[in-house]
């Protein structure tokens, strides 16, 4: 009898981020984009109101189809892995874990104006930050851990990594990963 793989095959997936204002949904059972949808509160309702995405980018910020992300109870979200933890050497689905799902979060941004975005803790990059927690600048990026993602439908787990972030030109919101699904 040979072994069940616990781990599908890795893929890589490139998204156009680069937008400020847009989510980018996407499906790992699908392996591609199902659609855009503007930052607003139209649009949110209507994308929180599906259960055929499973996570969305826009620039750096990460949402799962879970928690204040979703109107139908969708059952996404979002463990962080530890620094050390590579790609590689997830094998199988760690124990006794806590998926993390989204919610809403207030930021002050440049000219004191305050936004709130509803959003998961995971990220595309890490930004490099001052002892007091204020972000180093110019930005200083740092590699994101490696996440575990639950499907909306909450039966399926894939690992990321997120690999780029910055396009071969320096321009940032260009994103790619790569995912596998562990069973």
């Amino acid at each position: 009898e040979p072994e069940t793989p616990t781990v599908g095959e890795t893929k890589e997936v490139y998204i156009d981020a680069t937008s400020g204002g847009t989510w980018q949904y996407f499906s790992f059972k699908e392996n591609k984009i199902i659609g855009v949808g503007a930052e607003n509160d139209e649009q949110n309702a209507i994308w929180f109101a599906r259960n055929d995405w499973d996570i969305a980018i826009k620039r750096y910020a990460i949402r799962t189809n879970s928690g204040k992300a979703t109107s139908i109870n969708s059952k996404g979200g979002v463990y962080i892995t530890d620094e050390n933890v590579t790609f590689e050497s997830i094998t199988a689905m760690p124990e006794n874990i806590t998926f993390l799902t989204d919610k809403a979060v207030t930021e002050q941004g440049m000219g004191g104006t305050t936004t709130t975005t509803i959003k998961s803790d995971a990220t595309v990059i890490k930004f490099k930050l001052n002892d007091d927690g204020t972000m180093v600048m110019p930005p200083v990026y740092l590699k994101a851990p490696v996440y575990i993602f639950r499907s909306a439908d909450g039966k399926a787990n894939f690992k990321v990594y997120f690999t780029q972030y910055k396009d071969e030109n320096n321009v940032s919101g260009h994103v790619k990963f790569n995912f596998a699904e562990i069973k």
